[in-house]
């Protein structure tokens, strides 16, 4: 039941998953991508800010700070300057309803710890706000590891985090800009912590229709595809069904014109003979043309019906001993005529010894028989057609080459389809069956053939067939 449901839905799922694949990938992507570039303007937005606020405050007065905390610590929160700089730190604050906290760093001897100088936390009682007593006090020492852009940029260049700090009071964003002296040194640095809560509740609010719309196109097409393939599946069941029809159709005709056209055959033969009283000169040479005629289209309906039985699977191997050698001469005593007939130059190479074994003769004239008329059909007069044959570890391998127009290009993967000709042979007689037939012929024996060929030089067609053993029959006791 499994089997079933996965040969008849297997591609359907393979498909929708293939558009989900398709539509979610560059979606997570181009949502990625936006978020990006937003949390980067947010970063550009802070690093303007921040490198504004540092002009509020100088080299010199950062100095003079420090001096004072190093002397006093947390009791400097008394001194005038301190003041001062708690004054212009609650300025920066209140230019910015998202600015969080502001505050100020210096450097010490160990990269990733900083003095903690001042924040605008200090109110101007001098005391911390409600909720911020467990803040640093001037004059600790703040470890950094965790703010890599802090210690590592910050007293160089306006920078900012990369990633978003989660607090208590929301999440947070920080940017940092040095405080530079005369000589472009800076031992103190600017930090400004702004709340991009608001900015994260409206990328989700974003996210949330874009998923729905990516969701909705995801099912349109699902659907869509879903549709398509059944209809495309119920057409190629049609057209298969109908291929079958013909076939079978085809066969049975096939079948039926064989028996009349032999007894048309079996008739003229009498006639000619003489069973049926004297027959003048000119009734008999007309009815040697339709001998010639009821010869033709008995291997034509042969043909159709070879093409068929391939089509529909049904072409029999029936394997008998044959000599190798006897079956080749057979072969090309029978098309010799049909080469001097259109002055083509025919050679032959076969080994003087070659083994007797099981194939099907019929189907070895069938594949011979075809690729030999070829060859001397599309051949000008006085050109070569050559066949080569040779045997090495019970293997049978023969050549037909021709030195014809050979087959273009854009037409060779198609040459052994069923009455498929190639496009410069349109004038030459034929019902383009020939190497459809020869092919399955060799492939129902379990061998291949392949071909080689270049326009205005020729054609080499190439048949490799296994030779299996002789069973030797077992003598009665």
């Amino acid at each position: 039941m499994r089997s079933n449901f996965f040969s008849r839905w297997g591609g359907t799922i393979a498909v929708v998953l293939a558009c989900a694949v398709i539509i979610v990938l560059p979606s997570y992507f181009m949502y990625h991508y936006t978020q990006t570039l937003l949390h980067e303007r947010l970063r550009e937005r802070l690093v303007a800010i921040t490198s504004t606020a540092a002009l509020y405050f100088d080299a010199e007065e950062m100095r003079a700070l420090r001096r004072e905390v190093e002397r006093y610590g947390e009791n400097v929160i008394t001194h005038p300057l301190y003041r001062e700089i708690i004054s212009k730190l609650n300025d920066v604050r209140d230019t910015n309803e998202n600015i969080q906290y502001v505050y100020l760093f210096g450097k010490t001897e160990t990269p990733h710890e900083l003095i903690f100088l001042a924040d605008a936390d200090v109110t101007e009682d001098l005391v911390l706000e409600e909720g911020d007593e467990g803040n640093d006090f001037p004059g600790s020492i703040y470890d950094a590891s965790e703010a890599p852009e802090l210690f590592m940029n910050g007293f160089r260049f306006p920078t900012a985090d990369s990633e978003l700090i989660p607090d208590e009071w929301g999440v947070l964003l920080a940017g940092y800009a040095p405080i530079f002296d005369e000589e472009g040194e800076a031992d103190a640095v600017l930090g400004i912590d702004v709340d991009v809560t608001e900015y994260i509740k409206i990328v989700n609010a974003t996210f949330l229709p874009f998923t729905l719309f990516v969701v909705l196109l995801l099912l349109i097409i699902s659907l869509l595809t879903v549709m398509i393939v059944r209809m495309w599946a119920s057409r190629v069941r049609f057209f298969q069904e109908l291929d079958r029809q013909k076939d079978e159709l085809l066969s049975m005709v096939s079948h039926q014109l064989a028996t009349p056209i032999s007894s048309i055959k079996w008739i003229i033969e009498m006639v000619l003979d003489g069973d049926t009283g004297k027959l003048g000169a000119g009734i008999g040479k007309e009815l040697k043309k339709v001998q010639v005629a009821a010869a033709d289209l008995t291997d034509l309906v042969g043909m159709i019906l070879d093409v068929s039985r391939i089509q529909l699977g049904r072409l029999q191997v029936n394997r008998a001993p044959i000599h190798l050698g006897e079956f080749f001469s057979e072969v090309i005593d029978g098309i010799k005529p049909q080469a001097a007939k259109r002055k083509v130059r025919f050679t032959v190479q076969v080994p003087d010894h070659v083994p007797t074994t099981n194939l099907d003769r019929r189907l070895m004239r069938m594949t011979l028989e075809n690729l030999l008329s070829n060859a001397i059909k599309y051949t000008p007069a006085g050109k070569t057609v050559d066949f080569v044959a040779h045997v090495s570890q019970r293997t049978l391998r023969y050549e037909v080459r021709d030195t014809g127009c050979g087959i273009p290009a854009e037409d060779q993967n198609q040459i052994f389809g069923r009455l498929f000709r190639a496009s410069n042979v349109q004038d030459t007689d034929g019902n383009g069956f020939g190497l459809y037939v020869a092919k399955g012929a060799v492939d129902a024996q379990g061998g291949k053939i392949w071909f080689k060929s270049r326009v205005g030089e020729g054609t080499t067609f190439f048949v490799e067939l296994p030779l299996p053993p002789v069973e030797k029959k077992r003598k009665a006791r």
